[in-house]
């Protein structure tokens, strides 16, 4: 799906109000200046940032420049969302000028319709269902130590896993979906809070690729309808496949997801095959082995096969396509229109 975009959308226009930033030169003389930026306000209450750029000469603006969150901004969420990008914006570009009360011509109006207009940035993210939030997580810390990009090692803030951060070309991330929403910043709005969504991402990991303007001008992508033009899950898998995962990861025995902490690790070091007399105390076996029972365990037995069929390399985990919008958030209405078109 499409996530945070920046463009310039072709509206010639009386600035906005909403002040300037002025930079001063030692003598006191004026560096430059920009306008600052006006919050447009969208479903739920959920915001996008625009501002009044260029000039014709005679006082008034040739762009309104966008940069934000088009699915949040018409959804309230971004969850899930549309690969559409042309159509999104559009209807992002439609709610801005009521709001501000801005006149498009028929032209302006076409060219944003089509995409015809300048994209300096965008954010593409899909979603992958994996057993459960822990593999999740445990996927997160495997890459960390086990995955690269010619960016080199990835750096981590907040739960977060970023490969080339701070490059100027393209970066991408991975998080728990489900720990996101639990945050200030991707609390679900309450109109919209315990209606599946809180359960569906439980076991959700989010992976977004992030095209900066010198990564978009090598791809020829100028303008917002150059990438609608693309396969845009076929770009997101090359970007995908450049990310070094041949190392292995462990998913979580589903058995053991059902066990209290204090028992994992002994059903772990049996399952391996391990003697467990030796590693643990009597008294701790012996009440390990009374506990286990309850889930069909007898650690008294050699397990009769050990199973790995739940150790693969880490690509695996996301070769699989990407997870689809859930029929019933359609029901709901918790999708916006233009995606429920392009899914339907």
């Amino acid at each position: 799906m499409i996530d945070w975009s920046l463009v310039q959308f072709p509206l010639l226009h009386a600035p906005l109000s909403s002040g300037v930033v002025i930079s001063v030169n030692a003598d006191g003389t004026e560096d430059w200046r920009s306008p600052k930026r006006v919050q447009a306000t969208g479903s739920f209450e959920k915001s996008i940032s625009v501002k009044s750029i260029g000039g014709d000469g005679a006082g008034n603006a040739t762009h309104l420049w966008m940069n934000g969150n088009p699915s949040k901004f018409l959804q309230g969420h971004n969850v899930f969302g549309s690969d559409d990008i042309v159509s999104l914006l559009y209807d992002v570009f439609i709610r801005i000028v009521k709001q501000f009360n801005l006149k498009p011509t028929k032209d302006e109006l076409e060219r944003v319709r089509v995409g015809d207009y300048d994209l300096t940035m965008v954010d593409i993210n899909y979603s992958f269902l994996l057993p459960s939030r822990a593999d999740v997580l445990a996927f997160i810390r495997a890459l960390e130590f086990k995955a690269k990009t010619r960016h080199g090692k990835p750096s981590t803030k907040g739960g977060t896993l970023y490969f080339g951060k701070t490059s100027e070309y393209w970066a991408m991330k991975f998080y728990c979906k489900a720990e996101e929403i639990q945050t200030t910043r991707g609390k679900l709005p309450l109109e919209i809070q315990d209606k599946g969504i809180e359960k569906w991402v439980d076991n959700i990991l989010r992976v977004e690729l992030r095209l900066l303007s010198k990564q978009l001008k090598r791809l020829n992508i100028l303008k917002v309808k150059d990438l609608n033009k693309l396969n845009i899950k076929q770009l997101f898998n090359e970007y995908l496949r450049k990310i070094d995962m041949t190392e292995q990861i462990k998913l979580t025995d589903e058995v053991m997801l059902n066990m209290p902490n204090k028992l994992r690790s002994t059903y772990t070091l049996w399952s391996e095959g391990h003697d467990l007399r030796s590693l643990i105390s009597k008294s701790a076996y012996y009440r390990h082995r009374k506990d286990l029972k309850e889930f069909g365990i007898n650690i008294d037995l050699r397990p009769e096969s050990i199973n790995k069929s739940n150790v693969i390399p880490l690509v695996r985990v996301l070769e699989a396509q990407p997870v689809e919008i859930p029929y019933w958030a359609f029901d709901q209405g918790l999708v916006h229109h233009s995606a429920a078109l392009i899914n339907s």
